[in-house]
């Protein structure tokens, strides 16, 4: 029997696999136009066990979270090919059920293989995970690659307008796209113009892939987020008052009979200037720890004024991650144990959510943490992905090593097809 291809090609799955023909209105000038209507929906509860905490004493201690139940995909999409060469696309998300956001509206014109000029807000084409990253029934795991985690982004998911195409070359096909937006918190005074670039090749009809991906803010940003409104969907920490950032890495898919197996390394060079008023709030207010104390201010042991935070904010992201699954069959369906392990370094980030941190690299005295997982997805029609898995987490916490241990189950399915 012949690999699911919701395994076997995560890539293609996102936008294309999954239409559907369901005319909604036509007229007199557009005679055969139609509207296909998809989408995802995923069901979510995860624990975990033994956080670390330091308490009054300076002695680490541990707490069990609360469950948490949720509803992280809800997407409805809407595709309409409203001339031969012309299309337009919405994707309407209502993730926990609440109000509903237009995460993707764009529209795209073809004028040939090599050349698609795409405009509005998409996800720029970044690694294997970007563009599908909504559509959890489709890849392996239920967790994204740590550089995708809402908390710590090394860069915004989307962009404004894309140049994008693809060619036979040798054996296969070379794929590239080159985007372009206002940066990370917006248009700034300088008038600088972010770019970003992928570049991949897929050989033997599409089994093997290798690719790279590249951003550059080309002069100083700033964060889509205040300081105090939660962690930032971009790649700028909120109490940087300029930040100019360069992110570059690779990465590979083999597909192997019923292997399949992903790679990816990505590092993120910052050049940027701390904002002397956040940081006095951040250290005062946001918990943060020795080390961070640290880097956050020239005299750690001294006052916590702005004449004493330490200006120079650059610093380096670096993450990887290796998965793999297995897919087989049997009569009640598609069964696929996968394992990851993801690594991710970001030592100007904190804990504190709240002010723009992260639960996992901030935790860590050094900001490093790696996490090691093993999972099952049971598939009884394509459709439907029910998904189990369970994560430790391993890093330098109050100067010695620990982890903690977490698990969640996923039940998903694609709607539409």
């Amino acid at each position: 029997m012949h690999k699911s291809n919701t395994l076997k090609k995560p890539l293609k799955v996102g936008l294309g696999l999954m239409l559907m023909s369901c005319p909604i209105w036509s007229n007199p000038v557009f005679a055969n136009e139609k509207v296909d209507i998809y989408g995802y929906f995923a069901w979510r509860t995860e624990k975990v066990w033994d956080e670390l905490s330091i308490d009054q004493n300076g002695n680490t201690v541990t707490s069990n979270a609360p469950r948490e139940i949720s509803i992280p995909s809800f997407n409805i999409m809407l595709q309409s090919q409203i001339a031969d060469k012309a299309k337009v696309f919405v994707n309407l998300n209502g993730a926990d059920g609440e109000e509903v956001s237009v995460r993707n509206i764009w529209g795209e014109y073809k004028f040939s293989d090599l050349v698609n000029i795409r405009v509005g807000k998409t996800y720029r084409k970044f690694g294997l995970y970007n563009e599908i990253l909504d559509a959890v029934p489709t890849y392996i795991g239920i967790e994204p690659p740590e550089l995708f985690d809402q908390d710590h982004l090394i860069l915004s998911r989307e962009t404004l307008a894309m140049l994008h195409g693809t060619r036979p070359f040798g054996d296969g096909d070379l794929n590239y796209s080159v985007s372009v937006d206002n940066g990370e918190g917006g248009p700034t005074s300088e008038d600088n113009i972010p770019v970003g670039v992928d570049l991949r090749y897929e050989w033997n009809l599409g089994s093997y892939m290798l690719g790279m991906s590249g951003y550059s803010s080309n002069g100083d940003t700033t964060s889509d987020v205040a300081l105090g409104e939660g962690s930032p969907r971009s790649g700028v920490l909120p109490w940087m008052s300029a930040d100019s950032f360069n992110v570059i890495g690779a990465y590979g898919q083999f597909d192997v009979n019923m292997l399949t197996l992903q790679f990816a390394y990505w590092n993120a060079s910052h050049d940027a200037t701390r904002d002397p008023d956040s940081i006095v709030r951040v250290v005062n207010e946001a918990g943060v720890n020795v080390n961070q104390r640290s880097r956050f201010l020239i005299d750690p042991s001294g006052p916590v004024t702005a004449s004493n935070v330490n200006l120079n904010g650059d610093y380096d992201i670096t993450t990887w991650y290796v998965r793999a699954g297995y897919s087989f069959f049997n009569d009640m369906g598609e069964f696929v144990p996968y394992a990851q392990w993801d690594f991710y370094d970001n030592p100007e980030t904190i804990q504190n959510k709240t002010f723009g941190g992260d639960n996992e690299a901030g935790l860590a005295d050094d900001g490093k943490f790696s996490k090691a997982t093993v999972g099952l997805i049971y598939r009884p029609i394509p459709q439907i992905a029910v998904k189990l898995d369970f994560s430790s987490h391993f890093q330098e916490f109050n100067g010695k090593d620990e982890s903690y241990p977490e698990i969640r189950f996923d039940v998903s399915y694609i709607f539409g097809q």
